[in-house]
């Protein structure tokens, strides 16, 4: 059932037992506020009526603020509705109490901890259509570590996160996912360190839109770490990452039969004043194609970083990286002699890299000092 689907019958009473809400009629959405209590015990009654349901009933918030503070474990089926569709963006003003239509303040953990975590393999979970705000800079939105199986065939659809540490999965511990689907309108702000640690194959991340930035003096932290997924498609993603962060970091096996294919992206610092500090990409294993990309407004100071010396604006120290169709920007802090791609490792094929921005003199720069690097005559290879 979509994120603005109506409910169809009967509406189970307030204070109603799950039991009671589970024998209504087929098709019913489960309304979290036909509960009483606090909302903690209200979506408890409502979980269980979704779990005792057949087929899986899906659960249906307000158009209010929520606040959750417990941990949730996900089971197959389980859906979590916002009450309609549209942007779920609270820094949007002047919108006359339009935006955002649902809210879910979440006071909980990271791993273990977080509001949704996977104990098994889950088919089927759906969260779709709300803002949801971190009422203390830890808390994860969902976690569902390798060593629990996989979160099989989930769907997330048009989400906001604003101020949380981990959304998807940690850097020590990725988010195991399969078949999994992004959808709709993304917004990601405040951010307390790295939203997405993914593993895993067959997924489409490809939202209609995802914009994600991060500020800050982070010690070179990643936006996006990509460890071992395969066969999986990303696109739609604007990453803005300014000062110390890091946009995306690739890593896997040799092995892997499938590569990572992003494509019509947008990774860079803020602009050509408030640039990225070091390298935009960092590729270390696996396969992984780029195409499309806007590559901006990086490798200002890389001298800032003490975990990696960073070389370009995209390194591959490992694996195999197709980069092709790709915008370049520099910052005004970046001398043109600065190379777009390094490779000391691995393998790069870079081809139609185009400078723009009305500051190059001749075409972008491409290096090798280990590894294999093909390049067509866009760029100046060294």
């Amino acid at each position: 059932m979509g994120v603005g689907a109506l409910v169809t019958t009967g509406v189970t009473l307030a204070g109603a037992s799950p039991s009671g809400a589970a024998v209504a009629s087929a098709g019913d959405e489960i309304l979290l506020d036909s509960y009483s209590g606090t909302d903690d015990q209200k979506l408890t009654a409502a979980l269980a009526a979704a779990k005792a349901s057949t087929p899986r009933r899906p659960i249906r918030l307000a158009a209010r603020s929520h606040t959750f503070s417990l941990t949730r474990t996900t089971f197959s089926g389980l859906r979590i509705l916002g009450p309609n569709i549209g942007w779920q963006n609270p820094e949007i003003g002047g919108s006359n109490g339009a935006l955002p239509q649902c809210t879910v303040t979440l006071n909980c953990g990271s791993g273990a901890s977080a509001w949704l975590v996977g104990t098994a393999t889950t088919y089927d979970v759906t969260v779709a259509g709300i803002c949801f705000l971190s009422s203390n800079g830890v808390t994860q939105f969902y976690h569902h570590p390798f060593s629990a199986g996989t979160s099989y065939a989930t769907r997330l659809d048009t989400l906001t996160f604003f101020g949380f540490k981990h959304v998807l999965g940690t850097p020590a511990d990725p988010f195991s996912a399969t078949l999994n689907t992004w959808a709709g309108d993304w917004t990601l702000v405040g951010v307390q360190d790295t939203q997405f640690s993914l593993r895993g194959s067959d997924n489409w991340f490809v939202p209609s839109s995802m914009n994600y930035g991060w500020a800050g003096d982070n010690g070179g932290k990643y936006l996006m770490r990509f460890s071992n997924v395969a066969k999986s498609s990303v696109k739609h993603l604007y990453l803005t990452a300014r000062g110390g962060s890091r946009g995306v970091l690739v890593e896997g096996t040799a092995s892997q039969q499938g590569g990572l294919a992003f494509s019509d992206c947008v990774i860079e610092g803020q602009n050509a004043g408030d640039p990225a500090m070091g390298a935009l990409i960092v590729v270390k294993g696996g396969g992984v194609s780029f195409t499309n990309t806007r590559l901006n407004f990086g490798m200002a100071r890389p001298s800032d970083f003490t975990d990696q010396q960073d070389t370009a604006l995209v390194m591959v120290t490992g694996g195999v990286c197709l980069l092709t169709h790709t915008w370049v920007n520099r910052a005004t802090a970046t001398a043109e002699s600065v190379p777009v791609v390094a490779v000391s490792g691995g393998q790069a094929h870079v081809s139609t890299l185009m400078g723009m921005g009305g500051n190059w003199t001749g075409r972008p720069k491409t290096t090798r000092t280990g590894g294999v690097l093909v390049a067509d005559s866009t760029v100046t290879a060294a």
